[in-house]
Order: C-alpha cells, then structure tokens, then sequence
C-alpha cells in the first residue's frame, strides 16, 4: 500500500511541477519574479517544477494566486489545455468609468478575419470582461505605453511598455490600466476564428 501512496504522490508532484513551469513560462515570469510575487523562494520553485520536492497545500495556493489560477488547475497539471496568454516580454524580443479611446487602424475588406485596433486607457480604467469571442480567435497586443492587467478567463498576465502577448479569446476577457496616473496605449491585432 505505501508504494501505491508514494507513485500517486509522485505522479501528483511531477503533474503540479510541470503545471507551475508552465503558467509561469506562459505569464512571461522568471523563477526570481515568481518568488517575489508568491513568496516561495526561487530554489524552492525550481525543485517543485523539476518534481524533487512535494509542495504542501499552501505552497500550491500561494503558487496559483501569483499566476492568477485557482490551485486545482496546478493540481490537475494544466491539463485544460494550453494556457490562453502567451506574452514576450520586451528584453526578449528579436478599474475607472471613463471608457478607453479606441482607433479602428483598418479600414479592414469585409470578408477579412483580421482587424487593427489602437486603444489608449485612461488612468485606473477597466474593460471587460467582454464576451467570449468565437472557437479559434487570437488577439496579438502590443503595449506601447503605460502598464495593463490582461485577463483571460481565469489567467492574468502584466505587462508594460514594450511587451506583447497573444491570447486565445474564446473566454471572457478583460484589460485593466492599473496606474492611477497614467494613460496606457495598446496596439491590437484581432484574427476571428
């Protein structure tokens, strides 16, 4: 009976390590910004994505709030799918009322699947959640200036001047400019599946 025990909690914390490498890698987050955010030391993640070490309950917890997913998508190991926001961070490259000023950057052919979008956020501005687009939509941003808080179903990612994402919209999804200060301006390309 305990090797049964000890091959389900190995199972389960290879499944977990790979989870977490995964939403970390796919939030743009190096093992440092993970720690800081969560409060589980760097070498500790590391031996939790590499499965030498079992999390305990709260580690998993403290790990899924900083990667803004609930802990069962950890313990489940990511096996939904692939994570819905992919971002590229800009050192890797080759909520208000006021609504967000938006520029068609088209004008795009009427059967085109493709539209150009500029949207500058005001201050302490939240959009969304807006509906969930059709099976197979990607919307590429670019954020020129400011900060914003994206959302995906239940995925977040931050990002800031000179960073990009790609996110599979099939969810309910939402931007947020977090800086009461600042406006933020994004560049957004919408392929409709």
């Amino acid at each position: 009976m305990e090797c049964i025990l000890s091959t389900l909690e190995d199972e389960i914390s290879l499944r977990t390590g790979r989870a977490v490498k995964q939403r970390r890698e796919a939030a743009g987050f190096s093992l440092r910004a993970l720690a800081a955010r969560s409060g589980i030391s760097s070498s500790m993640i590391s031996d939790i994505e590499r499965g030498v070490k079992s999390p305990t309950v709260v580690t998993v917890v403290r790990l899924a709030q900083a990667l803004g997913v609930n802990a069962a998508a950890l313990v489940d190991g990511g096996s939904d799918s692939a994570p819905r926001i992919r971002v590229l961070r800009r050192d890797e490259a080759a909520g208000g009322e006021e609504p967000a000023r938006w520029q068609s950057l088209g004008p795009a052919s009427p059967d085109s699947r493709i539209d150009f979008v500029r949207y500058q956020i005001p201050p302490a501005t939240v959009l969304g959640p807006s509906a969930a687009h059709a099976a197979g939509t990607v919307e590429h941003m670019h954020v020129a200036a400011g900060t914003v808080r994206i959302t995906v179903g239940e995925e977040t990612a931050e990002l800031s001047a000179g960073d990009s994402c790609s996110c599979r919209t099939d969810a309910p999804h939402g931007v947020e400019n977090p800086d009461p200060s600042a406006e933020a301006l994004i560049y957004l390309i919408v392929e409709r599946g």
